[in-house]
């Protein structure tokens, strides 16, 4: 079993700037986000991913990330 964990507030706050980045450079989405906690497990070639964050956007911009992901 592997596992991976990002739970500290340091961690976390990288990431969030880290994600927040890269959504307004390729889609042009300003979202403010903040990710709680992220794990993730590998059990037989079989993944589990656990991902708690909070997102702060407009009406305009989640219609345009549905629209990008296809939904």
């Amino acid at each position: 079993m592997d596992e991976m964990k990002i739970q500290s507030k340091f961690m976390t706050g990288l990431v969030s700037r880290i994600v927040k980045k890269v959504l307004r450079i390729k889609l042009g989405c300003e979202v403010d986000i903040q990710l709680n906690e992220f794990r993730t497990t590998v059990i037989d070639d079989k993944t589990h991913v656990h991902l708690d964050l909070d997102a702060d956007l407009t009406k305009e911009e989640l219609n345009k990330l549905l629209k990008t992901i296809g939904i």
